[in-house]
Parts: C-alpha cells; structure tokens; sequence
C-alpha cells in the first residue's frame, strides 16, 4: 500500500550481485537448448527475442531491469504468441510459455532467493492488502514443511514468460491476492523514483463519525465502521483494491483491533501519555519505538511492509489522536 524507492531496491540487488549473474547464466543456458525443440518461425523469433535479453552483452539487464525498462522490452518484445506450442508426433507436448517459465527457474527461485532478497527490502507482509505475510508453508514428500515466498508479477508471466523473474516485476503478495489478481490491470506504482510517495500512502483506513461514541455507548464491536479509500486512477481500466482484494470486507473481520484501539484511546489520554513516557524515561526509547509499543504496531506509513495490520492499525491509532 505504499511505494518503496527504486534506488534502495538497487542498493539490495548489488548486495546479491553474484546469485543474480547465477541466474542469467543458468537461464540463458537453458534458453538455448529450447531452440533445439521444433518450433514456427514467429515462435523461434520470439524466443531469440527472449535469448538475446538474457545474452551478458545485452544493453538492459533483464532480471535487474528497472520498471521503465520493462515497459521498453515488453513494447519491443510483446505478448508470447498465440496458442504457442511444441508439437511431438503431431500431438500438443509443451507450450513455449512453460519452456520459458522451466528455464528461467521461478518456481525453485521462490523458496532459495526471494524470502531472503525480500526480507533484505524490508517487506514481510502483502504490498495489496497489508493483512498477511507473503510465505505460504508447504508439506514436503518427507512429512517436513518447506516455505515458499508468494510474488505477484505485475505484468503477468502468462502474457511475458521473460519477466518471470525480473526483480522490479515481482509484487510480494498473499496467496488470497494473488489468485484475486491473476491478470487483472490495477494502477499501483510499489516501486518509484519519486521519494514522497514511499512516505505517504495514497490508501487510508478512516473511521465512520459517530463509530467511537456508538462503541462507547452500547460496547459492541458491529456498531464499529470504517471506510477504506483510495486514490483517483488515471488510467480509466484499472481496477480498484476494493474489486480486486475486497479490502473492507477482509478487514470487517477485525473489528477487535479498532474495538482496542478505541479503549486504549479512553485509557491513554494526553496526561496519562505524558506520565507513561516519564516513567519510562529510563528506558531510553525512541518516540516511534513508544508509539509503536503503545499501539502494538508501526505508526509510519514507510513501515506498512513491516507487519500485517500494521497500515489500518496507525491510520485509525491517528483518527482517535493516540498517535
């Protein structure tokens, strides 16, 4: 829900320089053995297409390939062809779709290198809904559990199968997101150059008027509302979060967060805060520390992929002014 700076992306992608290399030289390998296979000639320019982006003297280095230069290959490059498909004795095998995918090896990149690439970014949880961290626990064929990071690629790997595993396409997400996506067109930038927007979230959570005095009188947590908003989209075809990920109605379900926050606003008035951070003094914490302490979560909006929650949690924590 907020935006993360391409530069501090870049500065972590150096850090894994030579797994990132492993893999262009791994995928190109395996590239050039799909040309062995039969395929039409505007299925073989494709493909060349592809092995050229992955060649180490190519201009644009595809799998650190920022998100204009995304928009520039896909324009250059463009959707897969059609009902593209290796053919075996005159019956469908393979499609080049899944030749493509198999070599650039996502699936495997999934449990060995995005948890610790993401972790190092400083995302934890699902850059669409905030509710849920983006690991999902499989069972293993030996009764262990083994754990796979959830990515959503922005621009889908269906229509582009060679930006499968480009860094600034990959949109850490929950498995519910996820699948609500697919290949839906939504209007949300998570990696930019401009550095007001990783400060501020375009998306808020604001309680209903009226909702804290209706809670304070009867106690019951139904009589607690909100409202989930969002920016206005410049491109008319985008979707909204409210359509794709049904925010409200995942977030409907934790009317206890606000119900505490709501108390806590009774209990943590502007003296009592003032005594708390006095004899607390010791401590030597620092004021985000306390208010996070204070409401069991971040209070800043640069800190939303740190936690689940973390985004409705500071957004009504600020509405009943305990932060």
């Amino acid at each position: 829900m907020i935006a993360i700076h391409q530069n501090k992306v870049k500065v972590v992608q150096s850090s894994f320089s030579s797994e990132i290399e492993n893999q262009r030289e791994k995928a190109l390998k395996k590239l050039k053995d799909i040309t062995k296979n039969q395929f039409n000639r505007v299925e073989k320019d494709y493909l060349i297409s592809v092995i050229n982006l992955f060649e180490e003297s190519s201009p644009v280095k595809i799998i650190e390939a920022t998100p204009n230069e995304i928009i520039t290959q896909i324009a250059n490059i463009g959707i897969i062809p059609p009902n593209s498909r290796f053919y075996k004795n005159g019956r469908a095998k393979k499609t080049l779709k899944s030749f493509i995918l198999e070599a650039l090896n996502y699936t495997s990149l999934r449990s060995s290198f995005y948890p610790n690439y993401f972790r190092k970014i400083g995302v934890k949880t699902c850059v669409y809904c905030n509710s849920s961290l983006t690991i999902t626990a499989k069972k293993t064929s030996n009764n262990g559990y083994s754990a796979k990071f959830d990515v959503d690629h922005y621009h889908s790997k269906d229509k582009y199968p060679f930006l499968s595993i480009s860094l600034f396409n990959l949109y850490p997400a929950c498995a519910s997101c996820n699948r609500a996506k697919k290949n839906d067109e939504i209007e949300f930038e998570l990696y930019t150059e401009l550095g007001a927007k990783t400060l501020k979230s375009e998306y808020k959570f604001k309680l209903h008027p009226y909702s804290k005095a209706k809670y304070l009188t009867t106690k019951d947590s139904k009589n607690i509302e909100f409202t989930f908003e969002e920016p206005i989209y410049a491109n008319p075809n985008a979707k909204t979060f409210k359509d794709v990920f049904h925010i409200e109605g995942i977030y409907q379900t934790q009317n206890d967060l606000i119900e505490e926050l709501i108390i806590k606003s009774q209990i943590y008035n502007k003296s009592y805060l003032k005594a708390l951070k006095s004899n607390f003094s010791k401590l030597s914490l620092h004021p985000e520390l306390f208010k996070r302490t204070l409401i069991g979560n971040y209070v800043e909006d640069k800190n939303i992929h740190k936690r689940p929650m973390s985004k409705l949690v500071m957004d009504i924590a600020k509405d009943l002014d305990l932060i």
